[in-house]
């Protein structure tokens, strides 16, 4: 018998989680709910989740830090903003602190469902292993299996499922500038009003992560208007995929 997917819903509001509860059991999904995120790891701990439902506004904790918690404790777990805040300033901080999506209630119930099928099967691991196992462009690797960046100094950086799909998009075009639509619809797999924003946002956070220096912008640079180039070492003009079937 196939396993249900678990979804942990945060939000102290009991009329919002009941419809909620009853739109994720109604296509599948099982469903639990705690309305104090201080609950939350010891509920992960007993009931592990494949995917956090979080309201930003909480009391106690807001769902920002939160989020952040939980990306340092379970980096394979997915978290998705489900909010009252719809305040770009909101969604930008959401994605700073390594949410997977950002949605703004109220919200078509449909779309809610497509967007948490998207980011599940991004996180899927037989989705990470479609392409072979890793990416490399000069010195630099990227391991889809691990998560991994391998900067080339050596040092093994660990991506989430949503900067590493963005970034092996980038390195399996490296050299070519890739637009931010081309992003949108490797990484998420749909448009939205937040499209540009999420994609800056999370190309500053790989540039944090993978770059000697962010500012300079040695890896992946910004064409302006238009999209991103990753670099990489200019002694190795192609991307090279090792293990790739």
């Amino acid at each position: 018998m196939e396993t249900q997917t678990h979804i942990l819903v945060v939000d102290d509001d009991p009329l919002h989680t009941k419809l909620l509860t009853f739109l994720l059991e109604q296509h599948g999904y099982a469903a639990t709910v705690r309305d104090d995120p201080r609950a939350v790891p010891e509920t992960l701990r007993t009931q592990p989740a494949d995917l956090v439902l979080s309201e930003v506004a909480l009391p106690y904790q807001d769902g920002f830090s939160l989020c952040a918690q939980l990306k340092r404790a379970h980096a394979d777990l997915p978290v998705v903003f489900l909010s009252t805040r719809r305040e770009t300033r909101d969604l930008v901080r959401g994605f700073e602190q390594g949410a997977d999506d950002y949605i703004a209630r109220p919200y078509e119930p449909a779309e809610l469902l497509a967007r948490v099928q998207a980011v599940l099967r991004r996180y899927s691991r037989l989705e990470r292993h479609r392409y072979g196992v890793q990416v490399k462009v000069g010195g630099t690797s990227l391991d889809l299996g691990r998560l991994t960046f391998t900067t080339a100094a050596g040092q093994a950086v660990l991506m989430t499922p949503t900067e590493m799909r963005i970034l092996e998009c980038l390195m399996r075009n490296a050299h070519a500038v890739i637009t931010r639509e081309t992003l949108i619809e490797q990484t998420w797999g749909y448009d939205s009003e937040s499209a540009d924003n999420r994609v800056d946002v999370y190309i500053r956070r790989l540039r944090h992560k993978i770059e000697a220096d962010p500012k300079a912008r040695e890896l992946i640079r910004t064409i302006r208007g238009v999209g991103y180039v990753y670099e990489g070492n200019q002694d190795e003009t192609l991307p090279r995929a090792v293990g790739a079937q």
